[in-house]
């Protein structure tokens, strides 16, 4: 079954270590392997896994003109991602996202930047929604997203967000979202509960919302999700991939509760894994 999604948000340079501890204030660590570089970032993850799954994803970025562009299009070329870059022929200074893997618990610690506001001419005139089932958006880049999420609610097509945490621009998208699964970093203003947060974004119009909590069970108004236990190497990426993978199953099916269970088989498979590309492989060869 072909599927084609419409991804827009966040592109990151990722540089990953791999330490066995935290290091302390003013301490050096030598990791003992080089550090994994590739891009990254909620929606780019997301529109990896949807890939990766035999899904068809165009991804509405920002990358530009930058020392690291050759780097960022050739990784998403082996992942069969498709850029439509919102700032090609313009110097842009790209997101770097360093990141500190802890092997002896799979805990990461990224240290990064959120982007600067952009502008952008002619948002709709760049793609045709008409070549998609879905529109999916990590709340990055609300200049791009809040334009094209509208114009698919108008058009009646499904909007997917990545709640990874609450942003000024949210109240903004919230309204042209169906489906919002978001993070427990995900705390609207006034939100002190679950039960809140899930109240709080259906009141701005969300069909269906949930709570990704790791390793515990998903959170729903309906009930909770449970997760499979295993023994995590890296969880770097593994919200992304429960993302891309909900996409899928979701427009193949239209079933919430049992996309997601699905979703998060892959999400907890990919974090057995070191980096956010090499589960892909055993993924493909097993599922």
């Amino acid at each position: 079954m072909e599927i084609k999604g419409l991804f827009i948000g966040l592109t990151t340079v990722d540089i990953q270590y791999f330490i066995e501890y935290y290091p302390e204030q003013n301490s050096k660590v030598k990791a003992k392997e080089s550090p994994l570089v590739v891009a990254g970032g909620p929606a780019a993850n997301a529109a990896v896994a949807f890939g990766a799954l035999s899904g068809h994803p165009d991804f509405y970025t920002c990358v530009g003109e930058n020392a690291f562009r050759r780097v960022l299009l050739d990784d998403f070329n082996r992942m069969k991602v498709n850029i439509i870059d919102a700032m090609s022929g313009k110097v842009y200074t790209p997101i770097i996202a360093s990141v500190l893997t802890n092997t002896s618990n799979s805990d990461r610690t990224i240290i990064t930047h959120h982007p600067k506001e952009i502008q952008v001419d002619d948002i709709l005139g760049k793609i045709d929604l008409d070549d998609y089932s879905f529109v999916f958006t990590d709340g990055f880049y609300p200049e791009l997203a809040v334009p094209v999420c509208k114009h698919a609610q108008e058009k009646g097509m499904p909007v997917i967000f990545d709640g990874g945490s609450w942003k000024p621009q949210m109240p903004d998208i919230l309204p042209f979202v169906d489906v919002a699964i978001c993070s427990a970093n995900y705390i609207p203003p006034g939100c002190t509960s679950m039960d809140d947060i899930i109240k709080f974004t259906k009141k701005m119009g969300v069909k269906h919302v949930a709570i990704s909590r790791g390793g515990q069970p998903i959170y729903t108004d309906d009930g909770e999700i449970g997760i499979q236990k295993v023994e995590a190497v890296d969880s770097l990426g593994a919200g992304d991939f429960l993302h891309g993978a909900f996409c899928w199953y979701f427009m193949q099916n239209k079933n919430f509760a049992a996309s997601l269970q699905k979703a998060s088989v892959l999400a907890t498979f990919s974090t057995q894994f070191k980096g956010t590309r090499s589960w892909i492989g055993d993924w493909s060869s097993k599922f």
